[in-house]
């Protein structure tokens, strides 16, 4: 009889600690999403006994609390918080936070390749190589310390209630027809690296006396391509030069008069840098949710969302979006980037008044 109940009870302990086993293992989730590993199995464990990670992106704070919503399925045990700042913003934030000595965030999105540049220079960012390294094209990183999470690439729209498809221009020189004159709106140069790759474009492909004849078309210059993007879906202004990021979610999602113009000359392009931060708080929840961005699954998360081009060749265009294979995509180097940044950033103050 005691031989009996000391049998029962270990087979209950036996049960008990197999359970106990498997609702751990059930508690961790994969490291391969759709065949592609996202990470060690350690790093996933390790990470979701962190459980949090915090994200700094110069991106929309709807759109990216929508991406990483993807990221908190395939990774219930780790949740996100998602903090958006324009670029500038995002960079004095950091380096405040350095200078203190209290990191706060673990993985930073930023607009603008010579401030990615910087914080690699000022130690703010620490060395990473994600396991789809290889899916991203050299022009697209910076190996071993940013990869392009996301990207943008720049074109006019015009709203199509106030302007026909007739009428509309067709090039970048048609934005110097008098009729637009006052009616256009732009970017200023000193919303980031998005709005300098713009003028940089303007200045190397079309020449300064180009960028001369624009200013003498008095755009609206924004602070931020948000409003713009209203303005001309309102018909504030007929013509805009928007990121297809912004232009996407109106015109697609929301249906609004607006549609975009592919100029012959080219779409000036821009890589959206993806780092993480040195003595981060969360440090191997944050290279998870890098790793995840970067994935075919978090890009595909993107573009679902924001209506991008991943840079990815294995990740489809946005509905409503041609594939990059089909636009004339125009991309200064990194080191174009960092060595003219300041003197093109000085010109077209210059000749747009410092507005």
């Amino acid at each position: 009889m005691y031989r009996k109940q000391t049998l029962t009870r270990a087979s209950i302990v036996l049960a008990v600690c197999s359970l106990m086993m498997a609702s751990a293992r059930a508690q961790t989730p994969p490291n391969v999403i759709n065949g592609e590993t996202i990470g060690s199995p350690e790093l996933v464990a390790a990470a979701c006994k962190e459980g949090a990670a915090v994200f700094y992106t110069a991106q929309s704070d709807a759109d990216e609390r929508q991406v990483v919503k993807q990221f908190e399925k395939d990774f219930p045990c780790i949740k996100v918080s998602v903090i958006s700042v324009l670029t500038g913003r995002l960079l004095e934030r950091i380096q405040t936070e350095a200078t203190a000595g209290k990191i706060q965030a673990d993985v930073s999105l930023m607009t603008d390749e010579a401030i990615a540049q910087l914080m690699i220079e000022k130690k703010l960012v620490r060395a990473w190589t994600p396991p789809s390294e290889a899916k991203f094209p050299e022009n697209t990183k910076k190996s071993g310390w940013w990869y392009a999470g996301s990207n943008t690439y720049l074109y006019p729209v015009y709203n199509t209630d106030l302007v026909t498809d007739a009428e509309a221009p067709k090039t970048w020189k048609d934005l110097l027809d008098p009729k637009w004159k006052g009616q256009i709106g732009s970017p200023a140069v000193a919303v980031g690296g998005t709005a300098w790759t713009l003028y940089y474009f303007m200045l190397k492909e079309e020449g300064e006396d180009y960028v001369r004849k624009f200013a003498a078309q008095q755009p609206k210059l924004f602070s931020s391509f948000q409003p713009m993007s209203m303005g001309v879906a309102r018909g504030e202004q007929k013509i805009a030069i928007l990121a297809n990021v912004v232009d996407y979610p109106l015109r697609v999602i929301q249906g609004a008069p607006i549609k975009p113009i592919y100029p012959p000359e080219g779409l000036p392009y821009i890589n959206y840098p993806m780092m993480l931060l040195n003595h981060s708080p969360h440090p191997k929840a944050g290279e998870l949710l890098g790793n995840w961005y970067l994935s075919k699954r978090g890009q595909a998360a993107l573009v679902g969302v924001r209506g991008i081009n991943s840079v990815r060749s294995d990740v489809a265009p946005a509905k409503g979006n041609p594939s990059v294979s089909e636009l004339k995509i125009w991309a200064p180097t990194n080191e174009e980037i960092i060595k003219n940044f300041s003197s093109v950033r000085a010109k077209v103050d210059g000749i747009l008044g410092g507005r």
